[in-house]
């Protein structure tokens, strides 16, 4: 504080004593790690790496569908370096590498599903001796009927490819009465919509390493879910999971699929190996096998039948999504609950029918990515809207403004919205800024070759775990002598910045400044299980946990401070790392005496905080209820500029509001609407990871393209909107997923409207769009 009296310092605290428990909430605080990243001095997994560790190498599928009718390692043992090849027959516990379903063994045995099956793993001394010896692995194929379109996945007459049917999962939403929907309706309109695989292309890729311990053994690895990797690896080792000990590393980006089971790959195979060797080993998927072997985006198959009066506004609106969940269930199972549930935007429609299936293919599987589900199911929700704007000749606002969800309307599922819905000043925020009305009416008399368009597209997303799971989390602190408070966790920090935000909460209910926090690596025998760091959960959900760690670490300190202060202890109030008295002002007691004093008189000052969010309530049967305790919304309107003889386009401005409730950290929110901006407008224009009769035909950086510099819309303006939601801290809601979302139907809807026909399919490419403008002048 900047005072020069004791008077003005007094008078300083005083004021800021007046926020409370807001302290530090809503401020832009820098991160704990801001120093160490822009050194460049974060710790790696590979950076961790013993002088003595071995190295292994994958042998993955060389079909996508087949059986396994024998496995030769001898010439692969033999090979210089090598010191040891696993196989399924080295696995002492349970061959089995899933989430939910148990449908995925760690090594394949009996047949390949996949060209991403991994059937057995070179241990090295040398990374290059090891992918040298990946190949002397003969293993003996016969050939099975593949299938790679989910549609043709879902016939009866289809290859199996588990013996329970190809179907997973199927989702339905059943709401008022569809067929009497489509009666009241002037105009029926259809459409059928595909989005493409995505890779998180995370900077670091999948890995690990383990250390034998005695009778244990330690994993020091890149991941999101420690605890789950730590359950999955005492499974394969069948050991007890006390003697299984993971701690996350320093990561560097993760996006979903560290969440998923390639985690537990790395991370058993490490195990296996080290336990045979005896020494360390480290498994460190390449580019090419992660991009193989990993869970990706979900390509989709969306049709869209709504109906719709004259005056723009929606009688019924029916759905089917078919996710392809190539060759296993993984957490794809829930990905299709929350795109099931998102399938019709976010608008107040009376008649509601959704199907939404999860389909085995031999392609390679898909599962947890940032957004999990809706930006597909977004994509062509707000597609559709455009779609039946121009049908009907209205203005797509106008479309939306008229059935978009506000406080009083119902979601597709009959959950009712409250005052915290923030969508209609979201909204206007974009629309302001775009200038939007001026820009439609201006592009409407365009004639030159090259040409502008303004599209939008809005979302709700519903909050944290919903009907995937129990929301819950764990959070330590713990006090030092010297007054340094550390913060531990099994939520996990991989960019985010999520766990920083943790300690600005308990910093507030502390008025201990954030300098005074240590973020502890999360530690599977250290930390509580809390889930996992999923579903933008660790801000809503977590920061309730370190709430309650805070307060009660707050009633430890309260009495001391009461005592040095000669107060009342309802009289103390601590700001900025000093405890005063109400109406002694002229005295103070910094943090470090009180942490000194309580250390003296032997009072712990380590403390557990919990929190676990409301059940959400919600038939499966109909899909209806409230599946979710809160939403975040969005909008978002897109700029773009086309070259009509080429169809070359590129996105001048583009402008996104979302309401998160209570932004924690400003500018770590505007952070993470700017990166999944980024990662949306990829999704929107350029990434595919493309599959060949169930080969990925570009599994590295040459080939797969993501968002450069000069991708990106020198204009990208962020809003804020805060309406507090029912069960974040302080009404926060998440915020990390949502915006990734919006890119791809605002782009969509912008060129739509610069070149008058639309692309039903992502990604966007040139080439398609030069399609539509041929399609537009027939």
């Amino acid at each position: 504080m900047k005072a020069e009296t004791v008077e003005e310092f007094i008078s300083e605290l005083q004021k800021k004593a007046e926020r409370g428990e807001l302290l530090y909430i809503g401020q832009d605080l820098k991160r704990l790690d801001d120093l160490e990243k822009v050194l460049g001095s974060p710790v790696y997994t590979n950076d961790l790496l013993p002088r003595n560790a071995l190295y292994a190498r994958l042998v993955l599928s060389k079909y996508p569908h087949a059986l396994i009718k024998g496995i030769s390692i001898s010439k692969a043992l033999n090979y210089p370096g090598v010191r040891y090849v696993l196989t399924y027959k080295d696995v002492p516990g349970l061959n089995e590498s899933s989430t939910i379903i148990p449908d995925r063994p760690l090594f394949a045995f009996d047949k390949v599903r996949s060209t991403g099956d991994i059937v057995a793993a070179v241990i090295a001394e040398k990374p290059t001796r090891a992918k040298e010896a990946t190949e002397l692995v003969e293993v003996d194929y016969e050939q099975l009927p593949a299938v790679f379109d989910p549609l043709e996945a879902m016939k009866p007459d289809a290859p199996k490819i588990h013996e329970n049917g190809n179907i997973i999962k199927h989702v339905k939403v059943r709401k008022g009465d569809i067929e009497k929907g489509f009666q009241e309706a002037d105009y029926i309109i259809e459409n059928t919509f595909r989005t493409q695989h995505q890779d998180a292309v995370a900077l670091e890729t999948e890995t690990a390493f383990a250390v034998p311990k005695d009778d244990k053994v330690l994993i020091i690895g890149s991941m999101q879910t420690p605890h789950h990797v730590q359950a999955a690896v005492a499974k394969v080792l069948g050991w007890p999971i006390d003697r299984v000990e993971v701690i996350q590393a320093v990561t560097g980006g993760a996006f979903g699929p560290k969440s998923d089971e390639t985690p537990y790959d790395v991370a058993s195979i490490a195990a296996l190996g080290a336990l045979k060797t005896g020494r360390p080993v480290l498994m460190s998927m390449t580019r090419e096998e992660s991009m193989k072997a990993h869970t990706k985006r979900h390509p989709a198959i969306i049709t869209h039948k709504t109906g719709v009066k004259s005056n723009g506004k929606l009688t019924a609106s029916k759905v089917q999504i078919v996710l392809d969940g190539g060759a296993y269930a993984s957490l794809g199972v829930l990905v299709i609950v929350r795109a099931t549930f998102h399938a019709n935007g976010p608008y107040d429609i009376p008649n509601v029918w959704n199907d939404g299936y999860k389909v085995y293919t031999n392609n390679t599987y898909t599962g947890s990515f940032r957004g999990f589900g809706a930006p597909q199911a977004i994509f062509a929700a707000e597609a559709q809207m455009d779609e039946i704007a121009r049908k009907l000749n209205i203005d797509p606002l106008d479309l939306r403004l008229i059935n978009m969800l506000r406080p009083g309307s119902r979601t597709s599922t009959g959950q009712l919205m409250d005052e915290s819905c923030g969508l209609p000043e979201c909204v206007e925020a974009v629309v302001n800024a775009s200038d939007y009305r001026n820009k439609r009416k201006q592009y409407e008399s365009q004639n030159g070759t090259v040409r502008r368009g303004i599209g939008i597209a809005l979302l709700h997303h519903g909050n944290a775990l919903g009907p995937e799971g129990n929301d819950y989390a764990y959070i330590h602190l713990t006090v030092e002598r010297s007054g340094k408070i550390h913060l531990g966790t099994g939520l996990t920090e991989y960019g985010t910045g999520a766990i920083s935000g943790l300690a600005q909460i308990a910093a507030s209910v502390l008025g201990v400044p954030l300098d005074y926090f240590v973020i502890d690596r999360p530690n599977t025998l250290v930390h509580h299980e809390t889930g996992p760091t999923v579903a933008s959960r660790v801000t809503a959900i977590g920061g309730n946990a370190a709430r309650d760690a805070a307060l009660k670490l707050k009633q430890k300190i309260l009495p001391v401070a009461s005592k040095m202060l000669e107060c009342n202890v309802d009289d103390v109030v601590l700001v900025d790392g000093y405890a005063f008295c109400k109406g002694k002002e002229g005295r103070n007691v910094a943090w470090e005496e009180i942490v000194k004093e309580a250390y003296d008189a032997n009072i712990e000052l380590s403390t557990l905080g919990y929190y676990i969010a409301p059940e959400c309530k919600w038939d499966p049967e109909t899909g209806l209820g409230s599946p979710y305790n809160q939403y975040t919304f969005g909008a978002a309107i897109a700029e773009v500029e086309v070259d009509m003889e080429t169809g070359q386009y590129r996105v001048l401005n583009y402008y996104v509001a979302f309401d998160v409730g209570k932004a924690i950290n400003p500018q770590r929110v505007r952070g993470q609407i700017l990166g999944g901006t980024v990662q949306g407008l990829g999704y929107a224009m350029m990434e595919e990871l493309v599959h060949k009769n169930g080969y990925v035909v570009n599994p590295n950086l040459k080939d797969y393209y993501i968002p450069t510099s000069l991708d990106i819309p020198e204009n990208i303006q962020t809003f804020i909107i805060e309406k507090a939601g029912s069960i974040g801290p302080y009404g926060a809601k998440i915020v990390a997923e949502p915006p990734i979302v919006l890119p791809a139907p605002a782009v969509r809807n912008a060129l739509l409207n610069a070149v008058g026909s639309g692309v039903n399919s992502l990604p966007i490419t040139s080439e398609k769009v030069l399609n539509a403008i041929k399609s537009s002048r027939k």
